[in-house]
């Protein structure tokens, strides 16, 4: 269990680094949150957070959000490493058709 949150926490950094709006990667275990703030004005993404769940959504991947600008993951704890790579190529795709 905790390989599969280690393997998730670092494809959100490595997608942090690809896109600038991810601001903060936090968590344990398979209870991670991915803040999402403007990189210009520094101020949270509400609404891209908004827009993020709903693509989501169409693609088959269902997330949480969590504060004015967090979205948390929270996968089953049966969740495989082939699910996780699967998850992280859904958001980097979601990440790079939505603009702020």
């Amino acid at each position: 269990m905790k390989s599969i949150g280690e393997k998730l926490i670092a494809g959100l950094k490595e997608l942090q680094k690809k896109h600038p709006v991810i601001a903060d990667v936090r968590g344990t275990g398979l209870m991670i949150g991915c803040e999402f703030l403007d990189p210009k004005t520094k101020e949270p993404a509400a609404k891209f957070v908004g827009d993020l769940e709903q693509l989501a959504f169409r693609k088959g991947m269902l997330l949480l959000g969590c504060g004015k600008s967090t979205i948390r993951f929270a996968p089953p704890l049966v969740i495989s490493e082939h699910e996780v790579s699967v998850a992280l190529k859904v958001l980097d795709e979601c990440l790079g058709e939505l603009k702020l």
